[in-house]
């Protein structure tokens, strides 16, 4: 697993409980302790968790990851999609997309 993989997992965990426990997350996520207390520390640097004692709790702010992990997230799924869905456009067609990270 990915670190991007690590975090919308930790964030959708701390989405559902509100709060982790960094053995516990270890064990989830299948990475060593300090893989993680480094993973929190990071996120929390970007303000989406508060780091407590021994753990993280989610932030009072939204617990998206920013379009740059998003982005980069399954990046060769997309791309092939991406050639496949380009080929069925016949030339001068118009396509209208929507703002995610696949389009």
């Amino acid at each position: 697993m990915g670190t991007y993989e690590r975090w919308t997992r930790l964030l959708e965990v701390l989405g559902d409980r509100g709060r982790i426990e960094v053995g516990a997350a270890a064990e989830l996520l299948g990475v060593p302790m300090a893989t993680v207390r480094r993973d929190m520390e990071e996120v929390a640097r970007q303000q989406l968790l508060t780091r407590t004692r021994g753990g993280a709790v989610l932030s009072g702010v939204a617990y998206d990851l920013p379009l740059r992990y998003k982005a980069v997230r399954q990046a060769d799924e997309k791309n092939r999609l991406a050639k496949v869905a380009a080929a069925l456009v016949p030339p001068g067609a118009r396509v209208g997309l929507n703002g995610g990270t696949t389009s």
